[in-house]
């Protein structure tokens, strides 16, 4: 039977710490610890160690998208398999490469040839991307191959000022998304108020997600896998955009 092709969740942030890149690792995670779904998280965190050292990856040999050569047709299902990392039946990551020096090699146009393989391997491709307005050239644009779109922001002014730059940057090319903004760490200050919160930003706020340092040390030493063994506020949290991003794309 051919297989339904997969959903492409594209989440990104408004500035370098608003935590996007534990929030795409703890929700890729549970997705693939809770669903029936073969889940792909891409990090896209170009020259970031982040991604390795959470999933305790970090032979420098790893390949990466810049390491696969033949871009002149399609990309195939074995070309795939050279870059992605399994760490279990369900969980699959492709890492970013540590260094920007091939970064040109992957044009808008190319990128879409490897997403739309694999979405015909995986059911959930979950991208981690630092800047949304970066995923578009004068040929293409990758938000075209997006299903979901997820802006994280932290709740001080700076942080949402930022995410209504970005919002105007894609306004109208992004509507169709349907864009849900996350407020993380929405419990440390400085912080805006809840009720202002709204009136700042362009986009409804559709979840909050508190910080715990706890959570934040296990996820650190065990890897976002094992912060699900534990009924908090933060984990429910999360556990609640992961199953809503499920019954919406499903």
């Amino acid at each position: 039977m051919k297989k339904e092709e997969g959903k492409i969740i594209l989440i990104s942030g408004s500035k370098g710490g608003c935590g996007q890149s534990f929030l795409s690792n703890c929700i890729a995670n549970y997705l693939a610890i809770n669903t029936d779904k073969n889940i792909l998280m891409m990090d896209f965190n170009i020259g970031k160690m982040d991604s390795r050292i959470v999933f305790k990856a970090q032979e420098k040999n790893i390949r990466t998208i810049f390491d696969i050569k033949n871009m002149s047709g399609e990309v195939d299902e074995s070309l795939i398999k050279k870059i992605v990392i399994n760490f279990n039946n369900s969980f699959n990551v492709i890492f970013p490469p540590l260094y920007s020096d091939n970064l040109k090699a992957i044009s808008s146009k190319n990128l879409l040839k490897i997403l739309k393989t694999l979405k015909g391997i995986f059911d959930v491709v979950l991208i981690d991307h630092p800047s949304v307005s970066n995923l578009k050239d004068n040929d293409s644009s990758i938000m075209d191959s997006i299903d979901k779109l997820l802006l994280v922001s932290l709740p001080d002014l700076i942080s949402l000022s930022n995410l209504n730059i970005i919002i105007n940057q894609i306004e109208g090319s992004i509507d169709y998304l349907n864009p849900a903004v996350i407020i993380n760490k929405y419990n440390i200050r400085p912080s805006i108020s809840f009720s202002l919160l709204n009136t700042i930003l362009k986009y409804p706020i559709e979840y909050f997600v508190p910080f715990d340092r706890d959570i934040e040390q296990l996820y650190l030493e065990k890897g976002p896998a094992g912060i699900f063994k534990y009924n908090l506020k933060i984990i429910r949290d999360l556990a609640s955009i992961g199953d809503n991003l499920i019954e919406e794309l499903f």
